[in-house]
Order: structure tokens, then sequence, then C-alpha cells
């Protein structure tokens, strides 16, 4: 009998007899084929498989894998401040521009990195002119702490008003904290970032292209005359062009949505408003479902989208001592609301948001939204028809 000596997990020998090491190699090979079982199969002339080459087993093969990988030479990444906010804005153009449009997460990236860009050049012109400034607390500005990023930078809105207080900005940037658009950008990008949230791709592209053509401006005529390195300078307007062609997708995709509906918006300037999630002039208040024709964001019915548009609930404000709308003459409900139109973008008018007809203003006395028939100079209120023939009558 052939016996011979195998170790144990503790590596004692105990002794095995001819059988049982014959069984022990069979399973050892059942348990790793000399074959991969997904190597590729070649077929011989003649309709004939050829025998498949030995490949290493599969304990072997990942030993070769771990052993490669330290082989991967290993790229380091240098973004400086200028660099950091151009890439930023690059991958938001290239998520927005994506060939066949943009997936959700395209969308969502999108607004992430654009919102991530605005604040980084933002910050980077800041740090040409004063690096203290790019500080939360500039009191507290250290030249060490501050190349090795150990301390706490201001946020977006801070550095627009502290460019415009410290830095003489070119005649074509107009930086405004509270411009609307970079506003929007950045509810959406809280919603995301710190809870979630939707919108449709149209609104995003529309909300978009105003701040990446803001951006473009800002980079063009604040910042590139401002960089002193050559190199650096040649390497930002590499990225700029390469942005600028995928922009062009944008503007274009922005421009042909405004001409397709442009029909149905003519001859319904004075009341068409602007949409609250796209910002284009779009939602034509017609006495229909109020939606926007742009972004087709939907706001329900007249006196839900009155609140929509401005933003708050009908229900807390009311529970909370607030006010409901002025009720509208003509139908009833209380959906007027002081808003901005097509007709008079920069003056307020009073439009129902459930049928649709314009008024001349609010009458102070029974708040009820119409034709204003007399103003009370001494106190400078408004009077509707109905109330002054009541007063009137009492004479």
């Amino acid at each position: 009998m052939d016996d011979r000596i195998e170790p144990n997990a503790e590596g004692s020998g105990v002794e095995e007899s001819g059988s049982a090491a014959a069984l022990r190699a069979e399973a050892d090979r059942a348990e790793r084929p000399d074959v991969s079982p997904w190597a590729p199969r070649e077929e011989a002339r003649g309709g004939q498989e050829k025998p498949e080459a030995p490949v290493p087993s599969p304990r072997r093969a990942a030993a070769s894998r771990r052993e490669g990988s330290f082989l991967v030479k290993a790229k380091d990444f240098h973004f400086p401040a200028l660099a950091n906010g151009l890439d930023f804005l690059r991958s938001a153009v290239e998520l927005l521009a994506r060939q066949g449009g943009p997936e959700p997460r395209d969308l969502k990236y999108a607004v992430l990195h654009l919102h991530a860009a605005a604040e980084v050049l933002f910050k980077a012109r800041l740090e040409m002119h004063q690096p203290a400034l790019v500080w939360a607390n500039t009191a507290k500005f250290d030249e060490a702490k501050h190349k090795a990023g150990k301390y706490r930078s201001c946020g977006a809105e801070k550095a627009i008003e502290r460019l415009n207080e410290s830095v003489d900005l070119a005649a074509e940037t107009i930086l405004d904290p509270e411009d609307e658009d970079l506003v929007a950008l950045g509810q959406l990008r809280n919603r995301l970032t710190h809870f979630g949230g939707s919108d449709t791709f149209g609104a995003v592209q529309a909300r978009t292209l105003p701040v990446l053509t803001l951006l473009m401006n800002f980079l063009r005529f604040d910042v590139l005359p401002h960089v002193e390195d050559p190199d650096e300078a040649w390497t930002a307007e590499q990225e700029m062009d390469e942005i600028r062609g995928d922009l062009q997708h944008i503007t274009a995709f922005v421009a042909q949505r405004m001409s397709e509906i442009a029909n149905q918006l003519s001859g319904h300037e004075d009341v068409t408003v602007p949409c609250r999630t796209c910002g284009k002039y779009a939602v034509l208040l017609d006495g229909g479902a109020v939606t926007c024709h742009f972004c087709w964001q939907s706001y329900g019915s007249g006196v839900e989208a009155a609140w929509e548009y401005i933003g708050e609930s009908r229900h807390v404000t009311i529970k909370d001592g607030g006010q409901d709308f002025d009720s509208c003459s003509v139908c009833g409900d209380s959906a007027v609301a002081p808003v901005n139109t097509a007709a008079a973008p920069d003056t307020i008018s009073y439009v129902c948001f459930s049928c649709g007809n314009g008024h001349a203003g609010v009458c102070d006395y029974c708040q009820q939204a119409g034709d204003l028939a007399f103003t009370v100079a001494d106190m400078g209120e408004d009077m509707c028809e109905d109330c002054y023939a009541y007063r009137l009558a009492k004479f």
C-alpha cells in the first residue's frame, strides 16, 4: 500500500492511505480546474474542437492581478484655484451638452459643478487681488494656513459682495448677489446637496445658461487679464475655447425651444408671467391649467399656482396669521397676485391666476381686484367702482 504523510492544519503530519490521497488529489483538481471556465472556445478545422490551452488557475491569476496593481503608476492632481474653477465649469457644460441629451444624473452633477465653478472662480479673483478676502474672517488671515487650506472661506454671496466692494470689476460684468438666476441655482444646489430635488430638463438648461454666460464674461473681462503666469493664461484660454464649443449647443436648445412656443404666447403678453422654475416668460394665465410652455413645469390650479409663484404655502401662511391673495372681481377666486408680465416686465401688474383676467389694481376697502374708480389722495388708497358708489350713496 502506497502510504504517505500529509500535513494537517497545524503543520503536523498524519498518515493517509494511497486511495485517500488519490481522492484528495482528484478533489483538488475539481476545485481548481486547469482551464478557466471563461476562457474562449476555439473551433478547429473540420468542426473539431481544439483542446483548450491551459491557463493559470483562478488562485494564481488573482495573485497576478494583485501583483500587477502595484505596477500601475499613480497620477497626482494639481488644481490651483483658476484651473479648479475652469474644470468645474467645463464639467457642467459637458454634462448639459451631452450628445443625445443629458441623463438625470448628468443634470444633477451639472448643477452641483456649475455652482462650485461660480464660487471657486469668484474666490480665485479675490485671491488675485488680496488672498485675505477669501477668508470668512479676513482679520485672522495667516499666509501659512492659507497655503495649507486650513481656514474657513467665504461663500459665493459674500465673495460677490467683496468683489463689488474691493475689486475694480469691468463694466461688462454685472455681479449681483441677489441675481435671480444665481439664487435659483443656489437653491437647487442646496436641495440636491442636503436633501434632494427634482426639476425638468428644460428648466435646468434655461436656469444654467444665464449663469454660464455670466461666468464666461467674468473670466474674459475680470480674470484672464489679471493672470500673471503666461502658461496659466494660455491654458485657461484653451479651456474656455472648449467650453464655448459645448455652450453653443445649450444656447441653441434654449433659442429653439423659445422659437417653438412663440406662436402659443404671441398676443398674450399681458397675461404671460415668468416661470418660477426656469425663469422664462412662458407661463400663460388663460383660465386653464397653469403650465410653463418652455419647461413643462405644472403648477396645478390657479389658486395653487398663485401660491407656488411666491414660493409659499397658503395653509401655513393663513395659519400663522398671514393674508390670503386678493380676490378676483370676475371669477371670485382668491388668486390675484402682483406679478411682472411679458408685456411689462419692469412694472407690477395684477393678474388672476385662475381666470387670467388682468386688473387695474386692488381696492384698499374691499380687497377685491378690479377697475379702480377713485383714489383717496390724502390717504393714498385706491377704491373700486362698487365701494365708491356705496360711499357716494350715503351722501
